[in-house]
């Protein structure tokens, strides 16, 4: 086993860093044939896949029909009137830190979705996206689309204003040389504004392996609020926010219920859920960070 891929702990007295945590583990979701462990650092509390997912691997764990590259029928309901909510949330936070006519990224566009609530809210700002899937979302005014993975592709240095990277951070092979990369496209002074599981968080103790913050095999690594911290500072960022959202009670939770592989119905039962655990979750993120973690790091000159 290796070093720890933050920290760089190779372990003391004998004792490895990196220790198993849940070894018995599957796609609850999708049903993805992966084999794999999740190990722990017992120094920062990073969690990776054992053996670890290469760049070459990466597309093997995303079928045909994943929610973020398809559109239509989830968009509407009650899970699409959240997300929307979300992504409006979202899209006034990013736009507080853009410029007038200035240009934004989104890591893991996706089928636009955020992007096209973006253009909404702020049409002045210039569009771009970057996906390892193209679905065919480059109809927006002004919007450019690059495919494949950012670490791999030809992007100007210092091209945009802000990088948005939703849900995408755990997803990539080597999250610092992700955020070396995001560091480079960005102006100096530029923001990345992102949004990840807490390791931490309240509902990853009680559900354990059916937590939905792992989603896996697609979460290549796990962060919580500390260790999140010294990852951006160590690839050159300065913390400018860190604050805790909604958790994943619904879908952990059908995912012990129906471990039966399948995407998860997202309807009325989500959203009751989701409305049942607002509370709890609005309390918990007043002592500390839990559930989904929104960050904004500055980019140093």
């Amino acid at each position: 086993m290796n070093a720890c891929a933050l920290c760089g702990a190779a372990g003391t007295g004998g004792e490895p860093a990196l220790r198993p945590l849940v070894r018995r583990i599957r796609d609850y979701e999708y049903g993805i044939a992966w084999r794999s462990e999740l190990w722990t650092c017992a120094c920062c509390g990073l969690v990776v896949q054992e053996p670890r997912v290469s760049a070459a691997d990466i597309h093997k764990l995303y079928p045909g029909t994943y929610l973020a590259h398809s559109g239509g029928s989830r968009s509407r309901g009650v899970y699409g009137w959240l997300k929307n909510l979300l992504a409006r949330r979202e899209a006034r936070l990013l736009a507080r830190h853009v410029p007038h006519q200035g240009a934004v990224v989104e890591i893991g566009c996706g089928n636009g979705k955020f992007l096209s609530v973006l253009h909404a809210i702020r049409p002045d700002i210039r569009l771009a996206g970057v996906d390892i899937e193209d679905v065919g979302i480059a109809d927006l005014p002004g919007f450019a689309f690059y495919h494949g993975q950012l670490e791999d592709l030809a992007i100007p240095p210092a091209a945009f204003d802000a990088v948005y990277c939703s849900n995408l951070i755990e997803h990539v092979p080597d999250p610092l040389r992700f955020l070396h990369k995001c560091r480079e496209i960005l102006t100096p002074g530029g923001v990345i504004v992102g949004i990840t599981p807490d390791h931490l968080s309240l509902d990853r103790y009680v559900f354990g392996r059916y937590w939905a913050g792992y989603h896996y095999p697609r979460h290549t690594f796990v962060f919580n609020h500390r260790n999140l911290r010294t990852l951006l500072e160590a690839a050159g960022f300065a913390v400018i926010g860190l604050r805790g959202a909604h958790a994943y009670w619904y879908l952990s939770l059908a995912n012990l219920l129906i471990e039966l592989p399948g995407t998860k119905s997202r309807g009325l039962a989500f959203g009751a859920i989701t409305a049942l655990f607002a509370p709890l979750d609005l309390l918990i993120n007043r002592f500390r960070v839990h559930g989904s973690m929104i960050f904004i790091g500055r980019r140093s000159s």
